[in-house]
């Protein structure tokens, strides 16, 4: 592969991504990526054979990110396991809050078996490092359940049910976290209300994300 070219495909996923936060997945073009890093069409195609591979490099980068996270959460012995969970819902958050042009690409412009299977990826990568959590939480004393795993997985797949069958997102799905949220710490019977305490904590911003993603439908 030539010199410099590695870093071009990382230059055009950068690029996608702002375009796609800034415009919509669907208001940007491959002519606006390749005019934002300055190569020909040539480069692009390179690399991707259509704008639909690149929005799916970035979520691919996107749950390696998650997951590298997640490590660093987990091996962090300052905190407490209802503490570690908080962190990764936040950072997890953060990472998402400004790309709601995922949820119109993933829910609105694909078939419903390509969510599933993003979904089932993300639920797959998570799954081991929230397990631990929740048995260190188990050994602290923080939370007591016999089904650590099975817990995370009900929790995360459950998340599946917020999506109307059109693809577009519930109007209540801010109440429908915080229902999620209450019966996951009933779930692990935490000794307080961790999860709901974050979706108090960031309710603006969630709805403005909400609002974000309905928009770029």
């Amino acid at each position: 592969m030539p010199s410099g070219r590695g870093n071009k495909k990382e230059e055009l996923v950068d690029a996608a991504e702002r375009l796609f936060s800034q415009k919509g997945y669907s208001d940007t073009s491959v002519d606006d990526i390749c005019e934002k890093v300055g190569v020909a069409h040539g480069l692009f195609y390179y690399y991707f054979d259509t704008k639909e591979e690149i929005i799916e490099a970035i979520t691919e980068r996107m749950i390696d990110e998650l997951e590298n996270v997640l490590i660093k959460i987990v091996e962090d012995s300052f905190l407490r396991a209802d503490e570690k969970f908080i962190r990764f819902m936040t950072m997890a958050f953060q990472r998402k809050r400004d790309k709601p042009y995922m949820v119109s690409y993933y829910n609105k412009e694909k078939e419903p078996k390509v969510y599933y299977q993003l979904f089932n990826k993300t639920v797959e990568a998570t799954t081991p490092y929230l397990t631990e959590i929740v048995e260190r939480g188990i050994e602290e004393g923080v939370f007591d359940t016999k089904y650590p795993e099975q817990t995370i997985r009900f929790w995360l797949n459950g998340r599946m049910f917020f999506i109307n069958e059109d693809g577009s997102l519930n109007e209540s799905l801010l109440d429908d976290l915080k229902a999620e949220a209450f019966m996951l710490e009933r779930l692990l019977d935490s000794d307080k209300p961790f999860l709901t305490d974050f979706y108090e904590k960031y309710e603006d911003e969630i709805n403005e994300f909400i609002q974000s993603a309905r928009g770029d439908d």
